[in-house]
């Protein structure tokens, strides 16, 4: 099944969508393999008042329902609309029309829907709908350290860090978070040379160098933020206490309700080494608003909002570290479609958090696509790529340049010019509508 929307409410238990899905999950049941894709946009509905949005994520209801029993289900590529409504059925038996699975489709719209009885057609749809890229939605935060929500939304820890610009000290703590066991002490025995590789001060320092920087980062933490207790041992790894928020006379426990997941691949992949602090706090503020969001995979907020609920940090840092995990396809950013209205009857970004890889990984790809099409080409690519926020997608470099190589140089970059004048903020600053004016420009010419 490909459909652009289900739509399924649980106050109707017997409308003709639900009976459908009861119907396809039946066939699940007997032992039939079922496999659905679904368009994943996003509806920004207004309701009465500029403010009042809803913030909808289509067959949200049908997806749950449908991977709840074990059926593979799909969203789309988010760059371009799943429009299609169609079922084939064992390879031979096509449906296909203009009706989605809705209420108002079923008894108010007029559709038109047709069955096919045809092997040739069944296979040749089943062929096309190979080519639509597929993702799952998965939770992927895999083993993760968990951490209290009051770390990042009081002034007094994570965000005065951030006002104090003490991106080390944050770090550090973070680390030591991470290699809490919970034991009932608090304790943790710190090991100079593993915190020194993780922080990128390994390589190029002496031991009396590194070390003299940790301590003097270790007593920061315990003086002046109250989170730990610092004893340095002679000759030997120090041990660190950690120490309760509300009561440092009280020792830390790892966190049983109001806490996000850091990742542990945040550490193993080194991304506390390559993103800037400010990136790191919106890292963090993503893990929180995507955990308790009712749009998983996706979370909506202003960035008047978000300043306020996180210690009063600047726009600045929001908007700043939101476009860099953009770059770095560590979140997918979706603006309300209604481009031209005053930005303050706009809705809010929504915001995707996107699974954290390892970024040697990337570079080897974005390195054999420059090996395999000459260092020219591919510069030119990455630069263009930089317009739509797509400069570390290796499948977008690429094909970027394929597509300079079929349309030309001149159209390639007469679309990325056409594309690059609109505000960052507009739907339309997308690949896909790049590749889509060049098709335009093809069947003009």
């Amino acid at each position: 099944m490909v459909i652009f929307t289900i739509e399924l409410s649980a106050e109707k238990q017997n409308s003709k969508a639900n009976q459908l899905i009861n119907t396809i999950i039946e066939a699940k049941k007997r032992g039939v393999n079922v496999e659905v894709v679904l368009d994943q946009n996003v509806d920004f509905v207004q309701r009465k008042y500029p403010s009042d949005w809803e913030i909808k994520i289509k067959s949200t209801n049908a997806c749950k329902r449908l991977k709840d029993a074990g059926i593979k289900v799909y969203y789309d590529d988010p760059v371009k609309y799943v429009h299609a409504k169609a079922v084939v059925i064992d390879k031979k038996t096509v449906i296909l029309g203009s009706t989605n699975w809705t209420e108002a489709a079923f008894d108010r719209n007029i559709e038109v829907s047709v069955l096919i009885e045809s092997k040739d057609l069944a296979q040749e749809i089943l062929n096309y709908f190979k080519t639509i890229k597929k993702e799952e939605y998965v939770e992927f935060i895999g083993k993760s350290t968990p951490i209290s929500w009051s770390f990042l939304e009081g002034q007094q820890i994570a965000p005065l860090m951030v006002k104090n610009q003490a991106e080390r000290v944050f770090d550090v703590y973070l680390y030591l978070l991470w290699k809490f066991n919970g034991n009932p002490e608090g304790r943790i025995v710190l090991f100079y040379d593993d915190l020194a590789k993780h922080l990128g001060i390994y390589e190029g320092w002496n031991t009396t160098d590194y070390r003299r920087q940790i301590i003097k980062v270790l007593r920061e933490l315990e003086q002046e933020y109250k989170l730990i207790k610092f004893e340095p041992r002679y000759a030997k790894e120090a041990e660190i206490t950690l120490l309760n928020y509300e009561d440092p006379r009280k020792v830390y426990v790892i966190p049983q309700e109001q806490y996000f997941g850091l990742p542990d691949d945040y550490f193993n992949f080194g991304w506390n080494r390559e993103l800037s602090f400010r990136a790191k706090f919106c890292l963090l503020i993503n893990l929180i608003c995507s955990n308790v969001s009712d749009t998983k995979p996706y979370w909506s907020k202003s960035v008047a909002v978000i300043t306020k609920q996180f210690g009063g940090i600047g726009q600045d840092i929001v908007h700043k570290g939101m476009d860099e995990l953009r770059r770095k396809q560590l979140i997918d950013v979706r603006y309300d479609q209604f481009s031209d209205k005053p930005y303050d009857e706009r809705a809010p970004k929504m915001y995707k958090l996107l699974k954290l890889y390892d970024p040697k990984e990337l570079g080897l790809k974005l390195k054999a696509i420059e090996d395999k099409y000459g260092e020219v080409s591919y510069n030119k690519a990455r630069k263009y790529a930089e317009i739509v926020f797509e400069e570390n997608n290796p499948e977008i470099v690429e094909d970027i340049i394929l597509k300079t190589e079929q349309y030309g140089e001149k159209k390639v970059k007469k679309a990325f010019d056409l594309i690059g004048q609109k505000n960052i903020d507009n739907p339309k600053r997308s690949y896909g509508y790049v590749v889509g004016i060049l098709e335009n420009m093809n069947s003009l010419s």
